[in-house]
C-alpha cells in the first residue's frame, strides 16, 4: 500500500508549478533574413520570406514578388 507523505499545501504548490508553463508568456522568436513567416494583419493574411528586420518590431515580407511591412506580433507562424 502506498502512502502519500506530502501535505495539501505541498501538493497545491506542485500543481501549480506544475501548470506554470500554461500561463507564462514565452518570448517569441525574432525572426531572420530569409525565414519563411505567415501572419494576419488588419484582416488580411500573408506569407512569405523575411526580407529585412528593421529592430523595432516591424519586418518586411516578400510574398512572392510583393513585399508587406507588418508588425513581429502579426506572425502566426
Amino acid at each position: 500500500m502506498m502512502t502519500n507523505d506530502t501535505s495539501p499545501a505541498e501538493n497545491e504548490y506542485l500543481a501549480a508549478v506544475a501548470g506554470l508553463h500554461e500561463q507564462t508568456v514565452s518570448k517569441q522568436h525574432e525572426p531572420a533574413v530569409g525565414d519563411f513567416v505567415s501572419g494576419k494583419t488588419c484582416g488580411r493574411y500573408w506569407s512569405g520570406r523575411v526580407e529585412w528586420v528593421n529592430g523595432r518590431g516591424e519586418i518586411c515580407v516578400n510574398t512572392d514578388g510583393s513585399w508587406v511591412y507588418v508588425p513581429m506580433a502579426d506572425i502566426t507562424h
